[in-house]
């Protein structure tokens, strides 16, 4: 669960409280207007992150290099293909489930089809790949490059997003 979310759910807890603590002392209208501030607080918190998504495009920014290297672009994008099952058999939804946001991950290139391809691995396990668009896009403009990734949030729904940090 990212930051955002337990903030919204702590202020949504907060003022579901201080609205119940209000109603028996009489004070209706504050009682009413702090558990309606807590079902919003609530429902941000619970908003699908395909929603959050289609509201914040993908952003392209320039970062920090790290030594001996120069940063071309840093994008935050959603992992892709994480329904599925690696060759191993294992369901990338239980590698994703015992992950916490916290760990290393890692960019590999690759090709799928003759066309560039990109994973998104933690040690051996694939999480995912970049989008098909987006690797073929990255190997044209940067077909030198060392990518570099971290995860900025493992959100379930459908199935479980990963939004990453990536670097160019």
């Amino acid at each position: 669960m990212g930051k955002k979310k337990v903030v919204l759910y702590g202020i949504a807890a907060l003022f579901a409280v201080s609205g119940v603590v209000a109603l028996p002392s009489g004070n209706i209208t504050g009682g009413i207007g702090c558990i309606v501030i807590a079902a919003v607080c609530f429902l941000l918190g619970r908003r699908p992150a395909k929603e959050a998504a289609a509201q914040q495009p993908a952003q392209r920014a320039t970062g920090t290099p790290a030594a001996g290297s120069r940063i071309a672009e840093t994008i935050r994008t959603k992992v892709v293909g994480v329904t599925f099952q690696n060759d191993d058999g294992e369901s990338r939804q239980d590698i994703l489930s015992r992950m916490t946001g916290d760990e290393e991950i890692e960019i590999e290139k690759t090709t799928y089809n003759g066309e560039p391809a990109v994973y998104v691995k933690w040690g051996n396990k694939i999480l995912g790949y970049l989008s098909a668009e987006l690797a073929k896009d990255l190997a044209a403009r940067y077909p030198n490059a060392r990518y570099t990734a971290e995860i900025l949030e493992i959100s379930g729904g459908g199935g479980t997003d990963v939004w990453v940090q990536y670097r160019a």
